[in-house]
Parts: structure tokens; C-alpha cells; sequence
């Protein structure tokens, strides 16, 4: 049998490249399939939730702007406190308090209060529980049955999920603390503290702007509710309509991806060391599987506004539908940079992290297996250094 020749070489590398990427995408195809086919699978339930709702459901009204904006900020003004706390907590509890104040505007209107209010007999464990009890059973009610509520949850999910990984690894990791203080000791090199106000602020603004995607689902996707029939027919109408549906599946999707990826490394070192190169569970398709979910989570979250605003102004029988595209297009504008800005910085993690990974493990058997095999996911680039520090080995 003859020896393979270079060009046979190089056509071996090129499928097993294009195989890590087709298993990547199958398994996040099949992390939406999962979440899609449970939403649809009880249709008969969700129909019926949808119509309880409906039948007590008053006109949605948004919070005040100032209020969702403040949400965005004052999270953020931690960063004054310690430089990375405006990345990271800020970024996590904004996402999170933004999105709720919608979701809690959406479930009063349905009659399914998600407010807790909190007395002397409350704060009991017995009271508190039974309070997050009746939350949990609103929400299983409310999701099914709403579009925008389940749009709403999704970034309340990523930001809350967020938090408490972020907690987690700086209360249970030293080298996080260690790189929070190194963080801060350049901050402090700098100058002040009042010289990191317009970072801050743009970090508001970024914040802001990816929560719009969500105001404009609820403005214009009010009623429509999860539930659907399996299939494309009955026309253009019938497809915007499943495609608004899946983007919000798949931006859930991409956010517990981030989720599971986080999980997997944490689980992952903590049994092997923290020199460990995590190459199994979602790593053995994804590199970066964190990056990778929010990428696709603030990607799919935008497409849903403009599929929202495209089939409103679809079955809008006045002037073509043009005057919602008109009214919306502030809110889609923001959401398009807000898209922009956050895959940017996270293609630029990607690529940092990448660039820290082949330095580590570069002269690794492993390591140059699990690259052939394994999707990067969204990088910005080759990045030489990494200045940020706040990416996971």
C-alpha cells in the first residue's frame, strides 16, 4: 500500500476540521431541538395557559425608561469600587434587574404577580419559600404563554446564572481574587477612580442596548404566546412566526450552552487541577463554549426584535406596515449595536483566551488533537497578548 501523499494529508486535516465544527453545531442543535420540542410536545397544556392568561391578561405597561436605564447603571457603578466589578457583577446584575422589571411588568398584566413583598413575617424560611414557590408556579404559567415573558426570562436566566458563577469562583478560587487585585493595581495606575466614569458609562449605554431587543418583543409581540403548531405552512405569516419562536429558543439555548461550559471547566479542574486542559463533556465540540453560547444568545436575541417588528408590520393592514418599522427603528438600532459591541468583546476574549490555551498546552498531543476536533467558536482576530485577564485557562 503506497504512502499518503501530502495533498491526502491535507485533505484528512480539512474533514477532521469541518468534523469538529458539524459535531459543534450538532450538539447545539440538539440543546435548541431539547428546548424546542418541550415548549411544543404539550401543546394541548400550553394552549391552555396561554387562553388562562389571555382571558385576565390587561394592556402590558412597560416600566418607565428611566427606571430600566437605572438598572443598567447602578450595577455598573461598581466599577468605582473595583475596576472588574463593573465587567462583571455590573454586567450580570444589569442584564439580570433590566430584564426583570420587564418580566414583572409582563406578569402583572397577566394577573400572575412575580413581585415578593417583604414584611417582618415574611422573612421567615417557611415565608420565603412558599414566596419563591409562587413565583416558580407564575412563571411555569406565564413562559408557556407568552413570547416576550420567555424573551424577558432568557436574559433574566443569563444574568442571575452569571452572578452566581462570578460569586462562586471569586469566594472558592484564590487566582480569581488574585487577578481581580492585579486588575485593580493597574486601574489604580491609571489615575482615580472618577477617570473610570466614561468606561462605566458606555458600559451602560452597551447594557442598555442589549436589553432593547427584549422592549421590543413586548411592545409588539403582546398575546402571542409559545405554543405552535409543528410545520411551516400557511405562508410568509406562519414562518415569521416560527422563526421568532425559535430565535428566542435558540438565545436560551446559547445562554445555558455558556452555562454548561462553565460548569464543565469548574467540575472539570476542581477534580483534576487547575492546570488541567478541559477537553471532554460540551469542550470535546466547543473551545470556548461560554463565549461561543453568549455569541449566539445576544446574536439570536436581536434577530427576534426584527422578526418581531417584520411580522407585526406584516398583519398590519395600514400604510404596509412601514409605520411600525418607523417606531421601532430607534429600539432596533440600539439593539443592533448593542449585538455589535458585545460579540466584539467576546471575539476578542475568544481570541485572547486561544492565544493564552496555545502558549499553555500548544506542545500538547492532546491540545493539537482537541483543536482539530473542537469548534473555536466567534474569534476577532490573532491577539498576541491578553490584557484582560479575565477569561478562563
Amino acid at each position: 500500500m503506497s504512502s499518503p501523499t501530502l495533498k491526502d494529508e491535507i485533505t484528512l486535516k480539512s474533514h477532521k476540521h469541518v468534523l469538529g465544527r458539524r459535531r459543534g453545531v450538532k450538539a447545539f442543535a440538539g440543546l435548541g431541538i431539547f428546548l424546542f420540542t418541550l415548549l411544543t410536545s404539550n401543546a394541548a397544556i400550553a394552549k391552555t395557559a396561554a387562553t388562562t392568561v389571555s382571558t385576565a391578561a390587561a394592556p402590558v405597561i412597560l416600566p418607565p425608561m428611566h427606571k430600566i436605564l437605572l438598572a443598567c447603571l447602578l450595577p455598573t457603578l461598581l466599577g468605582f469600587y473595583k475596576s472588574e466589578y463593573g465587567v462583571s457583577y455590573g454586567y450580570g446584575t444589569a442584564m439580570a434587574a433590566s430584564s426583570y422589571l420587564i418580566l414583572a411588568s409582563i406578569s402583572q398584566s397577566a394577573g400572575l404577580p412575580l413581585a415578593v413583598s417583604f414584611t417582618s413575617s415574611s422573612t421567615k424560611p417557611a415565608a420565603i419559600l412558599t414566596s419563591l414557590s409562587a413565583m416558580l408556579d407564575s412563571l411555569r404559567t406565564l413562559l408557556p404563554a407568552s413570547l416576550p415573558a420567555f424573551h424577558a426570562f432568557a436574559l433574566f436566566f443569563y444574568g442571575t446564572r452569571l452572578n452566581l458563577f462570578l460569586l462562586y469562583r471569586e469566594l472558592c478560587l484564590p487566582r480569581f481574587r488574585a487577578m481581580r487585585e492585579r486588575i485593580e493595581d493597574r486601574a489604580k495606575k491609571q489615575g482615580g477612580r472618577l477617570k473610570r466614569t466614561p468606561f462605566l458609562l458606555s458600559c451602560t449605554f452597551l447594557y442598555f442596548c442589549m436589553v432593547c431587543p427584549v422592549l421590543v418583543t413586548t411592545k409588539v409581540c403582546e398575546g402571542m404566546s409559545m405554543s405552535c403548531a409543528v410545520g411551516l405552512g400557511g405562508g410568509l405569516t406562519s414562518i415569521l412566526e416560527q422563526s421568532l419562536r425559535l430565535s428566542v429558543i435558540v438565545a436560551l439555548s446559547g445562554f445555558l450552552l455558556g452555562a454548561f461550559g462553565d460548569l464543565n471547566k469548574s467540575i472539570g479542574k476542581m477534580l483534576k487541577g487547575e492546570d488541567t486542559l478541559i477537553t471532554g463533556g460540551i469542550f470535546r465540540y466547543f473551545r470556548h463554549p461560554n463565549y461561543t453560547g453568549e455569541v449566539i444568545g445576544w446574536t439570536s436575541s436581536c434577530l427576534a426584535a426584527f422578526l418581531a417588528v417584520a411580522l407585526k408590520a406584516m398583519t398590519d393592514s395600514s400604510n404596509g406596515g412601514l409605520h411600525i418599522w418607523k417606531s421601532m427603528a430607534g429600539y432596533l438600532s440600539l439593539s443592533v449595536m448593542g449585538t455589535i459591541g458585545i460579540s466584539f468583546v467576546l471575539g476578542a476574549a475568544t481570541a485572547g483566551l486561544e492565544f493564552r490555551q496555545h502558549e499553555k498546552y500548544g506542545d500538547s498531543e492532546e491540545y493539537k488533537q482537541w483543536v482539530k476536533k473542537s469548534w473555536v467558536g466567534f474569534k476577532m482576530g490573532k491577539r498576541k497578548k491578553d490584557d484582560s485577564e479575565n477569561g478562563q485557562e
